[in-house]
């Protein structure tokens, strides 16, 4: 993104008012192909235009969440209730919208359309942009621009005349520390604030961080469920990747680096004398109500364990354009190990939940004004066996500005020249396609502004590296329960195992174009005990033909559990998601061991598509005395089910899955 100059702004915008958020309600377009928000605006003064409607102005955003499905847009503006400000708006522009009662309006440049008030401290603020007072002359800087004088409409209660501020007989809180002094944002860190004066517990009280959206214009303040602990000498939050725009709900906002501000029930505040900084920053994914927030995985998508992007007619008939977007990705994929593909170009350049990767660019005002490229990430999440949501990332489209003086290279960007370096801006919309958030971060590839010029197209390794590494082992190399398979580490491209009695398990996997690579472990677990490997052996890379192969000779019985890792230049490993297999039963359904002597009942069960699964236990009469359920990966799934409670006996197990097939086994309860 980059600056929206005021002056054109305000010309292009057809209504610019003083205005409330009331509320916001996702919705789908007509062709459920795209989510939006609609919300509505208290309006108490016009700049610009004229309305009718002053309380229940309808305003429509990009992007939006509806029951289990969420479409995120980066740098497009998102709208928490309770938000005031001055909106720049136009009529909103997309044809496929279910009828709108009444006009509906759009921000003008989205994020930029909108110069946010902060109440408490009388300023406003918004991207590139900071307003020290709500005054005459904050308001004489907007009438300038649009020609207009402010007309108050209704009253605004909360910009009416201070009320005097009462002695309360504190003193206002000292903040001697923080520890540590760099962490991360959406991972669970937690910050400790230390000091004095806090109240020996919260109340109304807030931590707040700078927002890295806007570059630290305006502040977010941590959710109610990070906060951890509160006395009156420290104070314990968890950084948030989704905070609020100074509200304790949702807002999206990731932390960012800069002084964090401490304010206490009694609305006395102090500000950190250095600055935090935030090293990366993890995309997190929140349910319809707010009161689960989560980090998203990726699932595999094509036939090699990754993902497929593929080039719209546009970008396609641009080979330097694609040859710089090509570099970009293998970027990522050579420093983190994401499993990244181009296939073949669509049929089409538009984006929208349709199950292709889009990567094009736009035709006109597709694109808010003044955004470079913008990535929509697609969320779909289920419950898993345990009744717990689980996000995952569906899809994934990207969009550049067709109208920007791109360099597309190899050769730099040059600022004299007035263009904007291709490739510097492919390789940031991708570190959001690898879920990553926005810093304020000068030199990382995820800072959140670039200027004409400047040239950013290797990771910094201590920030974009480590947060892209750390998305995918601890959510997107693992089976979670939902969706569909983990991804596969890059370079591989397969893994499978395969038992013959007398010889063993053979394993076979396979690369593409290696990199990031220095070697592999083959490792086994016996029986359900995942949690003690046993290594086998070490294989050499062989980038000539990507083809591998290992005998497991020693010919163990029962249930297997087999796991590549493959070993990084620096010395770590990522772990592909295990395979299971049995040397008994070969791929039937079957209860092992049988009698059941202790609490749990393991299931061999071999799905051959991802379901949910309903098992119910009857006793010898034929009467049901038990329901689970459990979710079911295509392939072959060991179950564990609770029968503590169950006296000794015969019981027989049977299962419905939601295409409707059944089964049914006999078990002893010992």
């Amino acid at each position: 993104m980059q600056p929206l100059e005021p002056a054109s702004r305000a010309q292009q915008s057809a209504l610019v008012v003083e205005a409330q958020v009331f509320d916001a309600q996702g919705f789908w377009d007509a062709s459920h192909r795209r989510l939006f928000t609609r919300h509505r605006l208290r309006v108490f003064a016009l700049l610009k235009g004229q309305v009718a409607d002053t309380t229940g102005l309808v305003l429509i955003t990009e992007g939006g969440r509806v029951g289990l499905d969420q479409q995120i847009l980066t740098n497009t503006l998102r709208l928490v209730p309770g938000q005031q400000g001055v909106f720049f708006l136009t009529p909103a522009p997309w044809r496929d919208l279910p009828t709108t009662p009444g006009r509906a309006w759009t921000p003008f440049g989205s994020e930029q359309g909108f110069i946010q008030y902060n109440l408490a401290e009388r300023t406003a603020s918004e991207p590139f942009r900071r307003y020290p007072a709500l005054d005459a002359a904050f308001y004489a800087e907007i009438s300038q621009f649009t020609g207009q004088s402010r007309q108050v409409l209704q009253a605004n209660p909360a910009l009416g005349p201070v009320s005097g501020t009462a002695h309360r007989g504190t003193l206002a809180p000292l903040i001697s520390g923080f520890t540590p002094q760099t962490l991360p944002s959406g991972a669970g860190a937690v910050l400790t604030i230390n000091g004095s004066g806090f109240g020996n517990s919260r109340g109304s009280g807030s931590v707040e961080f700078r927002n890295a959206d806007d570059g630290g214009a305006t502040r977010v303040q941590v959710r109610n469920a990070d906060y951890l602990s509160w006395t009156d000498t420290q104070i314990q939050v968890r950084v948030p990747s989704a905070a609020s725009g100074g509200l304790p709900v949702s807002g999206g906002h990731p932390a960012g680096s800069g002084p964090v501000r401490v304010t206490t029930s009694d609305q006395q505040t102090a500000e950190t004398a250095d600055r935090v900084t935030i090293i990366y920053a993890l995309t997190n994914v929140e349910n319809t109500d707010g009161t689960l927030v989560q980090r998203p995985n990726h699932i595999a998508q094509n036939s090699s364990g990754g993902i497929t992007f593929l080039f719209g007619p546009n970008l396609a008939a641009n080979a330097a354009a694609a040859a710089s977007w090509r570099r970009a990705l293998n970027t990522w994929r050579c420093q983190t190990g994401m499993n990244w593909e181009v296939g073949p170009p669509a049929t089409t350049n538009a984006i929208g939940d349709d199950g292709r990767n889009v990567v094009a660019f736009d035709a006109g005002p597709e694109l808010p004004a003044r955004v470079l490229g913008r990535t929509t990430s697609y969320y779909r999440g289920c419950y898993d066996a345990d009744n717990q949501v689980v996000f995952w990332v569906n899809e994934i489209d990207m969009q550049f500005d067709d109208n920007t003086l791109f360099q597309f290279g190899p050769a730099p960007a040059v600022g004299a020249l007035n263009q904007t370096d291709f490739e510097t801006v492919a390789v940031h919309e991708l570190g959001h396609a690898q879920q990553l958030n926005h810093l304020i971060l000068p030199g990382a590839v995820m800072h959140y502004a670039i200027a004409r010029g400047q040239n950013t197209r290797a990771l910094n390794p201590a920030s974009d590296v480590v947060g892209g590494r750390q998305v995918l082992r601890v959510r997107s190399f693992k089976n979670l329960g939902c969706g569909k398979p983990a991804l596969l580490p890059a370079p591989l491209t397969s893994f499978n195992a395969q038992f013959a009695a007398g010889v063993g398990v053979t394993l076979t996997w396979a690369t593409r174009d290696e990199c990031l690579l220095s070697g592999f472990v083959v490792e086994r677990s016996a029986g359900a005990d995942t949690t003690a490997w046993v290594q086998l052996g070490t294989i050499t890379p062989l980038p000539a033909t990507g083809q591998y192969q290992f005998l497991d000779a020693s010919n163990p019985e029962g249930l297997l559990y087999y796991r590549l890792r493959l070993i990084r230049p620096d010395g770590s490993r990522d772990a592909v998601a295990p395979i299971v297999l049995t040397t008994e039963g070969g791929t039937a359904a079957f209860i092992f061991p049988n009698p059941v002597s202790g609490n749990q009942l393991l299931l061999q069960y071999p799905a051959g598509v991802e379901s949910t699964l309903v098992f119910r236990f009857y006793d010898v009469l034929g009467r049901q005395i038990r329901t689970t359920r459990a979710s079911a990966v295509a392939g072959l799934n060991v179950f564990r089910l609770d029968v503590a409670g169950l006296a000794p006996g015969l019981y027989v197990l049977r299962w419905q899955d939601a295409q409707g097939g059944t089964g049914s086994r006999k078990f002893v309860r010992q």
